[in-house]
C-alpha cells in the first residue's frame, strides 16, 4: 500500500484530531483524492511522525478544514551523526537535487556556501524554495527531521561560524589517500565546493580551519555525485545509531 506522508507543525497525542495545512490539505484532496477513512502518515519536521486517519474532506476548492485523528504516535531519535553540509550550489534545477539528497541521507543542516568558481549565486529568498525541496523528500523517505537551511554566504563567514569538525571535497591527488577517516558520531561538517572544485586558497583556508580532505575513488565528481557519494561515506555502516 502505498504512503501518504503529510507534514504538519504539531501533531498531538494519539485519539485526537489534526488540521492539515492548506499545502497539505489541497495536495491531499485535489491532487490525492483522498477523503474520510483513508490512512496517511504525519511527520513535523522535530522528530515525531504519526499514523492517522482522515475524518474530513474539508470544504471549498482548496479544501480548508481537512482533518485527520492520530492513531498512533511516537517520537523518532535523533541520528548519532549530526551532519552539516555546506555546499556550493550547483545550478537552479540540480540544487534541488542536492537538497533532495541530503535530506534523504539525513543532513540536519545546510548551508549553501558561494566560492571564487561557484556557477550558482543565489541570494537568500532561494531558500524558500529549498525548503520545499526538503519537505518533499521528507514525505518520499519518511524522515521525521527537516534540515535547517541556511541563507547563502562566502566561504570566509561560513569557515567563520563552522565550530564542528569536518572534512571536504577534496580532488584526487597522486600520493594522497583516497579516503580520509570518517566521524564517528556528534557533530561533523561536510564540505563540497562548485564544479569548478575549491582554489588552492580554498583548500588552504580549509585544512587551516582543521578540517581534512576526504575524496571517493581516483576520478573528479560532479556535486550532484559528490553529495551522495560523501555523505555515503561518512554514514558509513553505522545506519542511525
Amino acid at each position: 500500500m502505498q504512503i501518504r506522508r503529510f507534514i504538519v507543525a504539531q501533531i498531538p497525542e494519539a485519539g485526537a484530531e489534526c488540521i492539515l495545512p492548506p499545502v497539505e490539505a489541497l495536495h491531499a484532496g485535489k491532487v490525492l483524492r483522498l477523503g474520510p477513512g483513508d490512512r496517511i502518515d504525519l511527520l513535523d519536521g522535530a522528530g515525531t511522525r504519526a499514523e492517522a486517519v482522515l475524518t474530513a474532506a474539508g470544504a471549498g476548492r482548496r479544501f480548508e478544514g481537512m482533518a485527520c485523528r492520530v492513531t498512533a504516535r511516537q517520537a523518532v531519535p535523533a541520528p548519532a551523526l549530526r551532519v552539516r553540509l555546506y555546499l556550493a550550489p550547483p545550478r537552479a534545477r540540480l540544487m534541488g537535487d542536492a537538497v533532495r539528497i541530503a535530506t534523504e541521507l539525513g543532513v540536519r543542516r545546510l548551508t549553501p556556501i558561494l566560492c571564487r568558481y561557484s556557477v550558482s549565486r543565489p541570494d537568500a529568498a532561494a531558500a524558500a524554495g529549498w525548503l520545499q525541496d526538503a519537505e518533499a523528500a521528507m514525505k518520499q523517505s519518511g524522515n521525521p527531521f527537516r534540515p535547517r537551511i541556511d541563507p547563502p554566504r562566502d566561504l570566509a563567514a561560513a569557515l567563520r561560524d563552522a565550530a564542528e569538525p569536518g572534512v571536504f571535497g577534496a580532488v584526487p591527488r597522486a600520493g594522497a589517500p583516497v579516503v580520509a577517516p570518517a566521524a564517528v558520531g556528534g557533530d561533523v561538517g561536510l564540505w563540497i565546493g562548485p564544479e569548478g572544485g575549491f582554489t588552492d586558497e580554498e583548500e588552504a583556508a580549509l585544512a587551516g580551519h582543521g578540517l581534512a580532505p576526504l575524496s571517493v575513488g581516483p576520478w573528479i565528481l560532479r556535486v550532484e555525485t559528490a553529495v551522495p557519494a560523501l555523505l555515503g561515506r561518512l554514514w558509513g555502516d553505522r545506519g542511525h545509531a
